[in-house]
């Protein structure tokens, strides 16, 4: 009788059994008991057999624990070798027999099998142990359940995965889960596929000046790495938000890489309004359409040369005396009527500070008056006045004025003229002089009627049906009004209603006041008036012009407003890497906020305080406006610890109290050059002072006395000048300084002295030092302070 010997082996501890697969053999049908020899036999037949077959091991996990616990210990063996036999000993030899004993002389039912069958399908078949059964009613339960094994443990094992430690065991996410086996994707890397698009950059390219290199790289579609190139190899160095203003630099940016780029200047015609300027305008208008203006003269000449007076002799009217100072600091303008016709006169001042204000006249005059002091002849101012008006070309008429004075001398005033390339008409030249006299009346009519030859000569016409043209001349704010301009009309009739545009500025007229600020309803050219209405305060010198209503005023004035910002920042300069490196000089500051009357002082007042020269005060202009000295600039000074410095202007009453809490000095002045002396102090005053050290006595060290109470006492004799106890002294040690201090006292004998002069013998106690060492010299000085200069 066949029978088919399985036995498994499972060690509890390493959850591991070992599996023998023992070949079936026919056995005889009468039931016989087997000896030791025929089991160790079988054993090793069935080992030579099996020796190729490879042991699985399976977990223990599929095995219940009651199960455990009934398998015997008898049948826990050590885990054999794959790959070579192992030859049962004496010790598995009876485990074997006490095995079959206790089977109670079972017989297995025989199962067909063979090498070949057993060759194909290697993996071992696991038996549950079974517990010993005694008796022979339980033979055939017993061979029931393990037919039942044996079907069950005919199926393959599912081979174990591996396990792998990957990122979730790192970050502590597989705790608590059960581990289920999933196959691992296999990791391909996708390639992404870019398709390239064709850049078309265009042949064509229309913009408009100034652009930064980066928006015309875009608009060309190419790098601005390759503009840079491009440039940097022509010897133009930029870089990437740099303006390009130079229309030849930026068309041959375009032909390098094959673009044809025009300037589109639409917008810029458009801000403009018009590219025609008045003179221009006049000219290229029907002449049945113009008609006779009065003519525009200015005076211009030197301070205190009678420019004013003048003017008060033509208008009958007294100016001169309500100016502070008796100096003109204000461009005026009137309507003079005469016996000849009506003449506008502009009054320009004569101080080196309102240079701006005397070219602003000299470009809307039709006439120059160039007034010049028969007693002193021309000076500077008289020669920059003759210098503008030469630049505006325009015709000069000299008066020499103060004819009646004592040491009138017109000769020397040819002589001067002459020596500027005007030869008078006395010494056969063109220029036509006038000698007159503003107090007596002399020569005026005379000068009046050289005026209206002149503008005879010159034809002045305007037309007084088209748009109102002009220029500013003055600008201010009014307490109730708001900003006031003050204007010539140049062509055109102005009126009231109308919307201007003034610079980036603009504004729907609501008034207008003539020179006596009466009310009238429109001004027609070269009459001055005065505007309220306005946006906001007009640059003094910009010109002005009617559009069509305020709705495009406004879109205008915005637009050129954000061109002079875009024009602001092109113009700032970059920081080099030498002025990095720059070694810089510490120097002083002082913070100024500056408040005037009109635009046009204040300009000048500005213009003349940054032409301060100094090398060690740098003067720091935070804020420059029109008008009176408000709370919200009391606060503005507090904050930057700055002073205020008004010209013509005052502090409102409410902004008194605040000025005097918070310590703000302010400087009120009605004359220019006083408040260019005050700021200059100023400057001053915030510089050190400069430390002389005057010497007075000198004393030399005879002996040293050691005193308990009061130290080392230099016994010395005064060898020149006077030592008194309240100077500073130095001590001398081969003629080398050693220490500085004071001197604590002075004795004779036993007695105190405040001084001790040549010849005198003292003994000289010095303040905290006690190394005074016979023979040192001891020198007494004073020190004095002096004002430093700018």
């Amino acid at each position: 009788m066949a029978k088919d010997l399985k036995i498994k082996i499972k060690n509890t501890q390493i959850a591991e059994a070992l599996k023998f697969t023992t070949q079936k053999k026919k056995t005889t049908a009468t039931k016989k008991k087997l000896s030791k020899t025929d089991v160790s036999s079988i054993v090793s037949e069935e080992s030579e057999k099996t020796s190729k077959r490879k042991v699985r091991l399976l977990p223990s996990k599929e095995e219940p624990k009651e199960k455990k616990q009934q398998a015997p210990s008898s049948q826990k063996i050590e885990e054999s070798s794959i790959h070579e036999k192992i030859p049962l000993s004496s010790q598995e030899t009876s485990l074997v027999e006490e095995k079959i004993s206790s089977s109670s002389q079972e017989e297995l039912s025989p199962k067909p099998s063979s090498s070949t069958s057993a060759e194909k399908t290697p993996q071992p078949i696991p038996l549950k142990p079974l517990a010993p059964k005694k008796g022979k009613e339980n033979e055939k339960e017993l061979e029931i359940e393990t037919e039942k094994e044996i079907k069950k443990l005919k199926k393959p094992s599912i081979k174990e995965p591996k396990k792998h430690f990957d990122a979730r065991d790192r970050m502590g996410l597989r705790v608590g889960e059960e581990e289920q086996w999933r196959k691992k994707r296999p990791y391909k890397k996708v390639k992404k596929v870019v398709k390239e698009e064709e850049i078309i950059r265009p042949k064509q390219l229309k913009i408009v000046l100034p652009i930064t290199l980066k928006d015309l790289a875009a608009e060309m579609k190419l790098k601005a790495s390759e503009l840079i190139a491009k440039l940097f190899a022509q010897g133009i160095v930029v870089i990437l938000n740099d303006f390009l203003d130079d229309e030849t630099v930026v068309q041959l940016l375009g032909h390098e890489f094959g673009c044809e780029i025009t300037i589109d200047t639409s917008e810029a015609d458009k801000l403009k309004i018009t590219s025609k300027t008045i003179l221009e305008e006049i000219q290229q208008t029907d002449p049945s359409l113009l008609s006779s203006r009065p003519p525009v003269v200015t005076f211009m000449g030197h301070v205190d040369h009678g420019k004013t007076s003048l003017i008060d002799k033509i208008r009958q009217s007294n100016i001169a005396e309500h100016e502070a100072g008796a100096i003109t600091q204000h461009i005026g303008a009137f309507v003079a009527k005469t016996s000849l016709g009506d003449i506008t006169i502009l009054d320009t001042p004569g101080h080196e500070a309102f240079s701006e204000i005397r070219s602003r006249g000299a470009n809307v005059t039709d006439i120059v008056i160039l007034v010049i002091a028969g007693d002193e002849g021309m000076r500077e101012q008289t020669i920059e006045a003759l210098q503008k008006a030469k630049e505006a070309s325009v015709p000069i008429v000299v008066a020499i004025n103060k004819s009646d004075k004592a040491g009138f001398d017109p000769e020397k005033v040819f002589r001067q003229l002459a020596d500027n390339d005007l030869l008078p008409e006395a010494w056969g030249g063109t220029t036509i002089t006038v000698n007159c006299s503003a107090l007596s009346g002399s020569g005026i009519n005379t000068l009046l009627e050289m005026l209206s030859l002149q503008a005879e000569v010159l034809e002045l016409k305007a037309n007084s049906s088209s748009r109102a043209r002009g220029t500013i001349l003055e600008s201010q704010m009014h307490t109730g009004l708001g900003a006031i301009a003050t204007v010539l009309v140049q062509n055109g009739t102005l009126k009231i209603g109308d919307a201007i545009v003034f610079g980036d500025q603009s504004g729907r007229i609501k008034t207008i006041h003539d020179q006596y600020d009466h009310p009238v309803e429109s001004a027609s050219p070269s009459i001055p008036v005065k505007i309220t209405g306005l946006s906001g305060l007009a640059e003094a010198g910009s010109e002005f012009i009617v559009v069509s209503s305020e709705k495009e005023a406004k879109q205008l004035a915005q637009a050129r407003l954000a061109g002079i910002k875009r024009e602001e920042q092109r113009q700032k300069k970059r920081t080099s890497f030498e002025s990095i490196l720059e070694k810089k000089i510490p120097k002083k500051i002082l913070p100024l906020i500056i408040r005037g009357d009109v635009q046009g002082s204040l300009e000048a007042l500005q213009n003349s305080l940054l032409k301060i020269k100094s090398q060690k005060v740098i003067l720091n202009i935070i804020s420059t406006e029109v008008g009176e000295i408000s709370e919200s600039d009391i606060e503005l000074a507090a904050a930057s610890k700055a002073i205020i410095l008004g010209f013509h202007t005052k502090v409102e009453s409410h902004a008194e109290p605040i000025m005097k809490q918070k310590g703000v000095k302010v400087l009120i002045h009605d004359i220019i050059y006083h408040a260019i002396d005050n700021i200059k102090q100023e400057m001053v005053t915030l510089l050190d002072k400069i430390v002389e050290e005057r010497d007075t006595g000198r004393a030399l060290v005879k002996a040293t006395f050691k005193s308990s109470h009061l130290g080392i006492i230099a016994g010395c004799i005064i060898e020149d000048g006077t030592i008194k106890r309240n100077n500073q002294v130095r001590i001398l040690r081969e003629n080398n300084i050693i220490w500085k201090g004071k001197i604590a006292s002075i004795k004779r004998l036993k007695d105190d002295i405040k001084e001790a002069s040549k010849g005198a013998e003292c003994g000289i106690l010095l303040e905290n030092f006690s190394d005074v060492q016979q023979g040192d010299i001891i020198q007494a000085f004073d020190i004095n302070l002096l004002e430093p200069s700018l």
